[in-house]
Order: C-alpha cells, then structure tokens, then sequence
C-alpha cells in the first residue's frame, strides 16, 4: 500500500533513495511485507518488497507466490522463476540507488550479504527505527482487523468456564481454547498459556500434563489471529473457591491494571505508564513480584515493535494499539497477570477486549 511505503520512507533519519524488504526462508519472514502489500495469503518465502518514494511497492515475488500476491492492493507485481532473476528485477527496479534502507530486525544476514554484494556501490542503511516508527500507529483498516480478532478472544475467554473440569490437563485446555479459536474463523497468534496453581508464576509457562484440582489458581493467555493481525488477552480462573493469599493476589493486579489502563491516553510517556504500574504493586506486599513490562505494541506481531516499559521512548497517541498486563508472580504459590488489548485514543484507552475481569469462580 502505497501510504504504508510512505511513511516508512518519510520516518527514515536520513533520505533514501529506496527501501528494500527482504524475506529469508520460512519462518524467517518480515511482517513489513504484509504491512506494505497488505497481502493476506501466501507465504512469500525469499521474497522481496521495493519502496520508492511516491510509488505504490513493488513486490518481487517468487512465480509460486504470484497468483496470491495479484490480491494485494495498490501494488505491482514482479514475478521471478529463479533467485538469479530475481536479483535482476531487482537491478531493475533499483537502478542507480546510492542509499538504500534495510530492515535490520526483519531481514536474515545472507540476504542482507546478497543485497550488499547486488549492489556494491549502495550505502545500505539500517531503517529499522523508521519501520517500527510507522507500523506503531495503525490505520483504520488495522484497527478494524485487530478489532475483530480480539472480539473473537472475547468470545473465547468467555467461554473458558464452560471448558473446565476436574482432572483436564493444561494441555488439554490450551487445545480446548485454541479450538474455539479456530471454530470461530481465526488462528493461534501465539502457544496458548493454560497454566494451573503454583506453574502461574513462570509468565511464558508451556502447558504439561497437570490435572485441575479443587482450589486451583487458572491463568490463561492466549492471542487470535485473522486476517494477519493480532490480539492478547488474559484472563483468571480459580475452579472452585479463591484463597485469601489468591484474591490478595488478584485484587492488587486488578488495581494496578486499572492504574495502567487510565494512564495509557494520547501524549503519555510510555515509560511513565510502566513507572506507576511498577510503583502501585512494589507498594504491596508483592514488592519485586512484576518482573516484566506493563505492555507491547500488537498489530501484525504480537509483539510489534515498542512497548510501555522502562526502556521505551515513545509518547502514546491516537491509534497506538498496546495491551496493558501487569502481572505479580510467586514462586511456589502462583500467579496472576490481567490483560487488554487497547487503542490509544484522545480521551483514553478503547478497550477491545471488554470480556469481565472478575476473578472467576467456577467448577469445583
């Protein structure tokens, strides 16, 4: 899409003659492809996208990907029967280029090695600031997308009580909720979390083979895909009745996310956010129990590029889509991490995953 090109082109710190997209062999494939194409099906393996200012992006495409790739809009279409063509094309494409803009994070070193070795006379530039600058702030059709993906978590999360039973397995409901994902037109946009009790403090917790029991502390986490974009959401369970040391748990998250939530509005630090997250629990007695950031940027990734954590150096604004998911973690007992995908509005955060947030009893 022609606007997309443009505005990495215009982020970049230095002027370009062009910008060059370069996919390696799956699945080391850069989404900036889809951003700039907006293609929804193919896999696009070794292909490549050209942007030059004001032109629509050439996508240089592998003679298997050309009919899936005629469905990108506003774009033109290259096909090649062999990477020594497709090398030409881009000779072709390129012509006298003397700086060109790479994908730093996005692009494997052999084919940055063959781009450099095409064009030895080129000035090969790192634009990945400038890629993740312009993909940070959606546009209405990518928000629409992300929209409709996480209505479908929604749904989904929902539905959880009615999956649970004494005895099922973490696995057995990571397949259950990846099910329902599928059944409702989507794709997992990442290993679905389903952790019971004490394996909640591990936040990247890959499900085994642990049977629910009475009293048992539920995370789940789990993300849909449709149509290339993304959503996250998590939500908690407990199958049966909350502890005293579990609803403590849960009620300091639940304070702390709604901290979070209000403060992610247009012209706040994104550092800020994470700031006050941190400090609200560190002034619980879970000091030093959230040991990640409040949030990630989520679009074609999900993790998409920026976040609200201390490092950040972004200033929020409109059309910014971030989750907000602080979590308090502790080793031996369990834990607990709330999250919603959110649009960055003028006068606050759009929630679009408005599924309760209630610590959910049910089962047992």
């Amino acid at each position: 899409m022609r606007h997309r090109a443009q505005r990495i082109l215009d982020a970049a710190s230095v002027p370009l003659d062009a910008v060059v997209l370069m996919n390696g062999r799956m699945p080391f494939s850069d989404s900036t492809f889809r951003y700039v194409s907006g293609v929804t099906r193919g896999g696009y393996e070794n292909c490549a996208a050209v942007l030059l200012p004001g032109e629509k992006p050439a996508l240089v495409v592998s003679d298997l990907e050309r009919e899936s790739a005629l469905t990108a809009p506003d774009s033109e279409i290259h096909a090649y029967a062999s990477q020594a063509a497709q090398r030409g094309i881009l000779t072709t494409l390129l012509g006298d280029a003397r700086r060109i803009g790479v994908h730093g994070q996005g692009i494997v070193k052999a084919r940055a090695d063959e781009l450099a070795e095409t064009f030895p006379e080129a000035e090969i530039v790192d634009v990945t600031a400038a890629v993740n600058a312009a993909r940070l702030v959606k546009d209405a059709e990518e928000i629409a997308l992300i929209r409709a993906a996480c209505a479908l978590t929604s749904d989904v999360a929902a539905r959880i009580p009615s999956m649970l039973r004494e005895g099922m397995t973490e696995v057995d409901l990571s397949s259950a909720i990846a099910a329902a994902i599928r059944e409702g037109g989507g794709k997992n946009a990442f290993d679905t979390i389903a952790c019971f009790g004490a394996n909640g403090s591990e936040p990247h917790y890959s499900p085994g083979d642990v049977p629910l029991r009475p009293g048992d502390m539920i995370l789940t986490d789990f993300g849909a895909e449709l149509a290339g974009y993304c959503s996250d959401i998590t939500r908690m369970f407990v199958f049966g009745t909350a502890s005293p040391e579990q609803r403590a748990m849960f009620d300091v998250v639940r304070s702390a996310q709604k901290t979070g939530l209000e403060l992610t509005t247009s012209g706040v630090e994104a550092r800020e956010v994470h700031r006050r997250v941190r400090e609200e629990i560190d002034a619980t007695e879970f000091a030093g129990k959230f040991i990640h950031g409040t949030g990630h940027s989520i679009g074609l990734d999900v993790h998409d590029g920026g976040g609200l954590n201390d490092a950040s150096e972004i200033v929020l604004e409109p059309g910014m889509v971030m989750t907000v998911e602080p979590g308090v973690y502790v080793p031996g007992v369990g834990g607990v991490r709330i999250e919603d995908t959110v649009v960055v509005t003028e006068g606050g955060p759009d929630i679009l995953t408005p599924v309760t947030k209630d610590l959910v009893e049910t089962g047992a």
